[in-house]
């Protein structure tokens, strides 16, 4: 008997990296008003769905919102106030620019096609953009800056896994995916050459687990020595996502941090949120002296039990991974690492990568009973 696992409708004859998709950009900023430039390579215009008879060639852009209507202007002309603008590029290396003017902000640079509508009373712009060069874009965003090509390969394998399970996320709102955290940090089209190489050197590669499913393509900055288990962050135990001891992040950037709190503020949070009983003077004293050899989930006393992702979120700190001790009249909250702690550590995966580990031993480090498979050459998956 057969049973197929999962089918993807993009799964056909052509490479992955063809698949198209849809991505809501400049997705933080109430927008507007934007200008928008045409970069390199052959556009058309579309006003209201209609096909306008120029081409596009370096031509610019301002579009101001105008009510529920976008009045689009041109230099020394208005061409008048329209639901829907979109310029579509008919070639590979079709790119443009959008620099926000309302609020104002930095220019950015994409890939391929742009469309924008009014919703809610804002422009809406969604870049409709090859899935690889979308996730060359991720893998620069993400990544934190200039770092070895073979990094690079690790993050856009786990970048294409993200985004192809993920696809519906968004498309009860007409699009497929957003440019924020929420769905994966995208801010157009990467400045390094070598991102884009290592895009083209997995084309089509993503990790699935032993039932052949997209896996979720954790990662973050840095675990400070120890990864942590799904089910300790999210409630919810995943095979793959395993806790793993790790020493080749320690001496990185965000691999140990501080924080001094005092101590009434942190014992007065602890009695009225959590109902710990700061009057007992045992009890106060190990409150006051948290230390968390192994990376911890709860710190517990007499059946109290407070997730240290609780006290993360409440304190805002870098990590779940800590220890406290007192200071006179204030206590030193040391942590390690930067982020949820699951998946693979970024920091930990760069210096692999720049002392020679090759991005598969990285990717098997990381998570556990994975496949790397080139989703381009199957359009299912079966078991017997």
């Amino acid at each position: 008997m057969k049973k197929i696992v999962f089918a993807f409708s993009l799964l056909s004859s052509f490479s992955i990296s063809a698949q198209l998709v849809d991505v809501r950009i400049i997705s933080s900023m109430d927008l507007n008003a934007v200008n928008i430039s045409i970069q390199s390579g052959a556009y058309v215009l579309y006003l209201d769905g209609k096909l306008q008879n120029d081409s596009l060639v370096k031509k610019v852009f301002q579009l101001v919102l105008i009510n529920d209507s976008i009045e689009v202007r041109i230099p020394g002309d208005t061409l008048g106030r329209f639901a829907n603008f979109k310029i579509l590029g008919l070639e590979e290396d079709a790119v443009f620019k959008i620099k926000p003017i309302q609020p104002i902000s930095g220019t950015r640079v994409y890939d391929h096609s742009l469309t924008i509508t009014v919703v809610n009373k804002l422009l809406q712009c969604v870049n409709f953009v090859a899935l690889d060069h979308y996730v060359a874009g991720v893998v620069e965003s993400e990544s934190g800056g200039r770092t070895s090509k073979e990094f690079y390969k690790v993050q856009a394998i786990l970048c294409r896994t993200y985004a192809l399970a993920h696809l519906s996320r968004h498309v009860l709102e007409g699009f497929e995916l957003c440019d924020g955290v929420h769905c994966q940090a995208y801010r157009g089209r990467p400045s390094d050459s070598k991102v884009l190489a290592a895009v083209k050197e997995t084309d089509g590669l993503a990790l699935v687990d032993k039932g052949l499913n997209l896996i979720t393509a954790a990662f973050f900055s840095n675990c400070g020595g120890q990864t942590a288990n799904s089910e300790d962050v999210w409630l919810v135990a995943l095979p793959y996502l395993r806790s793993v001891k790790d020493t080749f992040c320690l001496h990185s950037t965000n691999a140990q941090w501080k924080r001094k709190i005092d101590s009434e503020d942190w014992l007065n949070y602890l009695k009225f949120k959590h109902k710990y009983p700061v009057n007992d003077s045992v009890a106060c004293y190990k409150a006051l002296n948290i230390t968390q050899g192994n990376r911890g989930v709860f710190y517990s006393y007499a059946g109290i039990r407070i997730p240290y992702k609780t006290i993360r979120s409440d304190w805002q700190l870098r990590s779940a991974y800590f220890s406290i001790e007192e200071a006179r009249d204030s206590i030193i909250i040391r942590g390690r690492g930067y982020g949820h702690g699951v998946g693979l550590c970024q920091e930990g995966a760069i210096r692999m990568a720049k002392i020679g580990y090759s991005y598969q031993w990285i990717l098997d480090y990381y998570y556990k009973d994975i496949e790397i498979i080139n989703l381009s050459k199957l359009e299912f998956f079966q078991e017997e």
